[in-house]
């Protein structure tokens, strides 16, 4: 069974026109007029309402899928995605203000069936990723430990290097963040923390990583917070950057270990709006006649997608930590 091509999904070039083919909600020709079709941005962004729009209005079919996002993740991992994608369009503060004015309009439909809705972060590329850098590790976390605990899998070291930059990572952002309105990622810096805290395995982590807690090297250490790491019995390990903690978010945001469920909402985005086809034309003929076969259909896509992303991204996080 062969799996999907990964850049196809993701090539600009591509993208397939939104709701092409369907008939828009007039809710949804808000995005038409408050955003218009110009250029420099403004018509990607109104494309992106469009779909966003779409998604809301048909959230019970997306939801029928089953992808195992609870009811709490959907809007929390749309808002991420949505201002991630914002930040890509070029020319994109032209008409941000706009764009997110239209989508509080459309979230306020009755026919929102996500009842979701969605706040403009306000905030540049670098802060964000930092942020989002914070908040993906919270979220994938028990599946890395759960990937390191198995004891079918022989190579944990991939996942064993993430924990240990994360980490890296979460101390060297907390320098120019010591509390609360000092910057704008201290709630996801307290999330990580908190969450790392909260699970009282990390010993049997560090042991199957070969890993030992270490002072972190220009960073004040609190007994409780969250540990530097290094290799046991090596203590001329070399780092793999310097203690540049944008140098870091560049390695971890071209490192791709997403996992379900975030794999799976980003798959359903993909499927909905601009930033990818939905299936090959052939694939949407086939399965038009039955929704169960659909379904069905959807789910085996799905399935060998998350495969093929979990053996993309050991080969790519092995490529991207050695590179460095």
């Amino acid at each position: 069974m062969s799996y999907p091509n990964l850049h196809y999904y993701l090539d600009a070039d591509n993208r397939a026109e939104v709701n092409k083919g369907t008939v828009l909600d007039s809710h949804c020709k808000y995005c038409e007029y408050n955003i218009g079709d110009k250029n420099d941005g403004g018509s990607e962004l109104r494309k992106l309402c469009e779909g966003i729009c779409n998604i809301l209005q048909n959230f019970n079919d997306i939801k029928s899928i089953s992808i195992g996002i609870s009811d709490d993740k959907w809007c929390p991992y749309m808002n991420w995605w949505v201002y991630n994608y914002v930040l890509s369009i070029p020319n994109y503060k032209n008409y941000v203000s706009n764009f997110y004015h239209a989508l509080t309009y459309i979230c306020h439909s009755s026919k929102n069936l996500l009842n979701c809705s969605f706040q403009n972060s306000s905030i540049d590329k670098i802060i964000f990723d930092k942020k989002k850098v914070l908040y993906e590790f919270t979220e994938i976390y028990d599946d890395i430990k759960k990937k390191i605990n198995d004891e079918e899998n022989l190579n944990v070291q991939p996942y064993c290097k993430h924990i240990k930059e994360n980490f890296r990572f979460y101390n060297l952002a907390k320098v120019n963040c010591t509390k609360e309105n000092s910057c704008a990622y201290y709630e996801e810096l307290s999330n990580f923390k908190n969450k790392i805290r909260e699970l009282s395995d990390l010993n049997n982590i560090l042991d199957k990583c070969n890993y030992r807690r270490t002072p972190c090297e220009n960073v004040s250490n609190i007994d409780d917070d969250v540990p530097c790491l290094k290799k046991k019995g090596n203590p001329l390990l070399l780092l793999i950057l310097d203690d540049d903690p944008e140098g870091i978010v560049n390695i971890l945001l071209n490192v791709l270990i997403l996992f379900v469920p975030i794999l799976a909402i980003f798959l359903i985005l993909f499927k909905f709006t601009p930033l990818g086809r939905t299936l090959t034309k052939s694939k949407r003929e086939k399965i038009s006649t039955a929704h169960t076969q659909k379904k069905e259909n959807i789910r085996e896509y799905m399935d060998n997608y998350a495969a093929y992303v979990d053996s993309e991204m050991k080969k790519r996080m092995s490529l991207a930590y050695h590179a460095a």
